[in-house]
């Protein structure tokens, strides 16, 4: 009998879904969806620099990954989801983008994947301020590109080719990450609370 209770709670311990994390009072959900995948939370931290805390960040991927390597090959939808901790301007939020994007890709590259840069640029200085608390969601879906969403709202035009996302997503994760311990909160779901 003691045996079967036990199974049966290790049972249900087992089957038990994550926990959503919180982190500097805002909420990362342990799962979501891009189109019809199911994605969970790899990992979650807080951009800062010097005693400046920018934002809220967590990486939803497929199926759990420890390395950039593979964050950025593993396949099907991604999404990274940056939760402002103060107000900011369209630019403010941009500008470290495209210097994250060059600080990672080979001049070649960057210089190459320049027009669809501008593009994806345009349209989120389009918005203009981007407001504490607000869901900025960046995007990649396969057959249809990467796209910017905020509060559920899509800002951005799809973007092709996965190269882009995989740049974007090297900003954070890449050889030359913003911040050395992000990259590794952002992996195998270490997260700072």
């Amino acid at each position: 009998m003691f045996l079967r209770l036990f199974a049966l709670v290790a049972a249900l311990l087992a089957a038990a879904p994550a926990s959503a994390v919180d982190i500097e009072g805002v909420r990362l959900d342990p799962a979501t969806r891009v189109g019809d995948a199911s994605l969970q939370l790899n990992g979650a931290g807080v951009r800062s620099r010097l005693i400046i805390k920018a934002y809220v960040i967590g990486l939803y991927l497929g199926a759990p990954v420890e390395t950039p390597e593979a964050a950025m090959a593993a396949p099907g939808p991604k999404r990274i989801e940056i939760v402002p901790l103060m107000g900011f301007s369209a630019e403010q939020f941009t500008e470290p983008l495209v210097k994250g994007m060059k600080k990672n890709l080979p001049p070649a590259e960057f210089e190459a994947m320049q027009p669809r840069i501008r593009a994806f640029v345009d349209d989120l200085t389009a918005v203009k301020e981007v407001r504490k608390g607000s869901r900025i969601a960046l995007e990649w879906l396969p057959g249809r590109g990467s796209r910017a969403t905020i509060d559920g709202q899509e800002v951005s035009r799809f973007v092709e080719g996965e190269d882009f996302y995989r740049a974007l997503l090297a900003i954070w994760v890449g050889n030359k990450p913003t911040q050395d311990d992000l990259k590794l909160q952002l992996l195998a779901g270490r997260t700072a609370r």
